[in-house]
């Protein structure tokens, strides 16, 4: 039997129908604590959540009145044990019914004007960048989700640019005449973090220009001029969408390039990203995601030889990544992205042991998990909010305008997704367990439970909002400048560096198998220390017996040091 849903619509006082949305609730009951001198987002969004089971099982089949949805927050407020919460909120709603006047709300920005404070030495920079943080908060978020990261429970990515998405796939105009360095900036104009290349050996194979060493070229330098990351998806099992049509048909027969020459392309331009990385300071600039197929674990065909040779250049430190394509799997191009969802458009950070400091969890993983929904539907609040910010900017630009970017063309900002991050999930693990993930057991079980859990909130409610949602992680393990540690790892992975690698890949297998993304940490230490044959021995079992989707390798003893 399925469950009930909530009520659809809700009927204003003046007649007019308008989509019910939680989150006005949850802003509301925020401004109400925010007049006892006492904001508490996490607190207003938990309340909402059973706001919204009582007013479902009371309104099912019938269409609440906003007069209705009022006298049941204050009831529902009030049994839950918030009585001046509940007296507060009835306050607000009096005073909205006076006319002329217009109360402040949690859904917009302060009246104050806005103050940035900074020492009389600080650089510039720094000054500036402050106040695009501070803009963003209060221009793209509600205050309740600035409240959220101030109390550390969320980390808003991309407040240094609240205009632009995270990330966009770059399509087959890498080889227009424009070329790469044009194509790259017409993305920075709405792209703020990185850009995605599916499979350019298809390409060049084709085009026969440039060559991957020119393309190596091009690229870092169109990166560096723009600030730009890049990701690099090589050697995928099968071509990207836009290289079918340059190989269908008899007509174009004799364009379809031979595997093996895409192999050699695939392999030269590997080699000239890894020694452009080697022989520069801005190694993170760019990163090699090398995929990993059935066939390239073939030792007849060469292919072992290529997986090695790939393995020792990983092993060396070269910024590279493995990704399993696998059959009925979507092809994965970066966090949050693949060939159905090209573009990123912000990834929000759920601060899980922090979740575990609240009030009434005193150490219970039962009422934590319960606790776990509220926390995903303030990420994904903060996913709508941006969504709605660029639509607003794209409606407000006079038209025809040249310099207005293509985000809702081709539905481009409609196909961005939400990625949600689950940080310190070894931490919070060991919070409850004394011990982590990798030690398997109930510790590795109940870190299933919070993936499932999460995963069912955001696929539910997001689908409600209509803004695609997955779990992930960035390919770094962290959202903040600092580097990770246990407590602030950004991820689907176990963070153990003494782990042995087999606990390793089966906790994140688990995890990863039942959110579909993700990256593991693989930790090398001495103990775990492996050759290229070994690598690719232990690849090729992580392909048959896990449900890992990328693999980055980490040096456990710098890590384990600078851990503390």
């Amino acid at each position: 039997m399925n469950e009930s849903q909530p009520p659809a619509w809700v009927a204003k006082r003046d007649g007019q129908l308008v989509p019910f949305d939680a989150d006005k609730i949850s802003r509301a009951l925020f401004a109400a604590g925010e007049t006892l001198g006492r904001p508490d987002a996490f607190l207003s969004r938990e309340l909402a959540d059973g706001i919204v089971h009582f007013l479902t099982l009371e309104c099912e089949g019938t269409t609440p009145t906003t007069q209705q949805i009022g006298e049941v927050v204050v009831k529902v407020v009030r049994e839950l044990g918030q009585p001046a919460l509940a007296e507060a909120f009835a306050r607000r709603g009096q005073i909205r019914e006076r006319p002329l006047v217009k109360p402040q709300s949690a859904e917009g920005p302060p009246a104050a004007e806005l103050t940035v404070r900074f020492e009389a030495g600080a650089p510039l920079e720094e000054i500036v960048a402050s106040c695009i943080r501070q803009y963003t908060l209060q221009t793209v978020y509600t205050r309740d989700l600035a409240s959220a990261q101030a109390e550390g429970l969320l980390t808003l990515t991309g407040s240094d640019a609240p205009n632009e998405i995270a990330a966009c796939v770059l399509g087959p105009s890498l080889g227009a005449e424009a070329g790469l360095l044009a194509a790259v900036e017409e993305l920075r104009r709405f792209v703020s973090r990185f850009v995605v290349l599916d499979g350019p050996e298809h390409l060049l194979a084709v085009q026969g220009r440039p060559g991957p060493r020119d393309f190596a070229r091009d690229l870092s330098l169109a990166l560096r001029v723009t600030g730009l990351h890049g990701v690099v998806n090589l050697n995928g099992t099968t071509p990207p969408s836009w290289a079918g049509p340059l190989a269908a048909g008899p007509l174009f027969a004799a364009q379809q390039p031979p595997r093996e020459r895409l192999r050699t392309i695939a392999d030269e331009m590997t080699n000239e990203f890894v020694h452009a990385s080697q022989t520069n300071d801005r190694r993170d600039t760019l990163r090699i995601d090398w995929h990993l197929g059935e066939h390239d674990f073939e030792s007849e065909t060469g292919a072992r030889e290529r997986l090695r040779v790939v393995c020792q250049w990983a092993l060396a430190g070269s910024p590279l990544g493995f990704v399993f394509d696998r059959p009925r799997r979507p092809l994965a191009l970066a966090e949050g992205i693949d060939r159905q969802h090209p573009a990123l458009l912000l990834t929000v950070g759920l601060h899980l042991p922090r979740l575990a400091l609240q009030p009434g969890i005193e150490g219970d993983a039962a009422k934590f998990l319960s606790k776990l929904g509220s926390l995903a539907r303030l990420a994904l609040s903060a996913g709508v909010q941006k969504r709605e910010y660029l639509r607003r900017l794209e409606r407000c630009r006079p038209l025809p305008s040249p310099d207005a970017p293509v985000l809702t063309s081709g539905f481009l900002l409609d196909r961005a997704r939400l990625v949600v991050a689950p940080v310190g999930l070894d931490c919070v693990v060991q919070t409850f367990f004394k011990k982590g993930l990798s030690a398997g057991g109930a510790a590795l079980e109940f870190g299933r439970q919070i993936v499932q859990r999460l995963r069912e909130v955001l696929r539910q409610d997001g689908r409600n909002v209509h803004l695609d949602t997955c779990l992930d992680g960035p390919f770094d393990f962290h959202l903040e400048s600092k580097g990770p540690r246990s407590e602030n790892a950004a991820g689907l992975t176990a963070w153990d560096t003494a782990a042995a690698l087999k606990s390793q890949l089966r906790s994140a297998g688990l995890l990863q198998g039942v959110a579909e993304h993700g990256t593991l940490a693989l930790f090398l230490s001495k103990e775990n220390r492996l050759s290229p044959d070994d690598l690719a021995d232990w690849l090729h079992s992580a392909w048959l017996h896990s449900d890992v989707v990328r693999v980055h390798l980490l040096d456990a003893e710098p890590l384990a040091y600078s851990s503390g």
